[in-house]
Formats: C-alpha cells, structure tokens, sequence
C-alpha cells in the first residue's frame, strides 16, 4: 500500500476521528443546504439522543485546513517535501499533519465571547490539545540546518606574539 499526501477519504477519516461527533458533509449529500439534521452539541437526556453530530463541516473546507496544515508542517520541520522520508515515517508525519488539521478546524468553529461581547478563542481548548500532540509527532521530523561555519585559526607566532609583548 503506497501512502499519498493527497487529500483522499482516508485522511479525511483520521482528521474527523479525532474531532468527537464531527460529521463531514460530502459534495453529493443531499441535505447539505436543507439543515434536516440539526446539529446538537448538548444532550441533557441520553433518551434525547438521536445521533446528530456535533458540528458538520463541508468536505472542501477539510480540504482547504488540510493543505494550510501541510504547508505549516513542511515549513516547521525545515523541508521542502517529505520525498526522503520511508513509508512508515510518512505515515507518521502524515498523523501529525491530521492533527493540526483538527486542532485548525476546532478552533475555528469553537468561541466563546467574554462580557464585551468580543469574540475570543479558548486559552486552553481541546484544539490547544491537538496541537500539542501534533507538534510532538512532527519534532522528529525537524530538519537541522547549518547554515554557516566559520573557523578562527591562529598561528602559534601570532599567539606567541601577542602574549610576550
């Protein structure tokens, strides 16, 4: 099995299995302007529940925050690809990359406004939580660079020089 960096429904599935009750809307459902199953994000009464997610999110929107999240590990770990890299490591990066992704999405739809009625995101949020996780799994991954290297050399009459005058 070959492992893509492209978008497909398989990284699809690993970015929403890690947002809890997330429903992700498909270009060809059939309800996706009509709100027939409203989301409900409380249930008080388990007898209430009626298996509506807690958020739904369009499909091109997934998209869109997966390929933001590449980009931003790509530049975090110093690489211009991950060509270098096995399929295992791939894989990995790949969880990494999924976990920014939905640490990006819940922040997005999770606010909450102070008494100014100003909207603000949570300090510490399940989102920060994501990226936590995404961040330790992405550090192995972190490309070290020297970028100059530079060498003073002394001759040992310059050396000898200097201390006996």
């Amino acid at each position: 099995m070959t492992i893509t960096t492209e978008y497909n429904e398989t990284i699809r599935e690993q970015i929403i299995g890690n947002l809890d009750g997330w429903e992700v809307i498909l270009p060809n459902d059939d309800d996706v302007g009509s709100g027939s199953r409203d989301v409900e994000p409380f249930i008080t009464d388990i007898n209430d529940y009626t298996n509506k997610p807690n958020k739904k999110v369009r499909d091109e929107e997934v998209e869109k925050f997966y390929y933001q999240s590449f980009d931003k590990a790509l530049s975090y770990c110093n690489r211009w690809n991950v060509d270098d890299l096995s399929q295992t490591e791939l894989d990995l990066f790949l969880k990494g990359v999924c976990l920014l992704t939905a640490s990006d999405l819940w922040n997005k739809y999770n606010i909450r406004v102070n008494n100014e009625d100003m909207e603000d995101t949570y300090v510490q949020s399940f989102g920060g939580l994501l990226y936590k996780q995404a961040v330790m799994i992405l550090k192995s991954f972190i490309n070290q660079r020297v970028t100059t290297l530079s060498s003073i050399k002394k001759t040992m009459q310059n050396t000898v020089g200097t201390w006996f005058e």
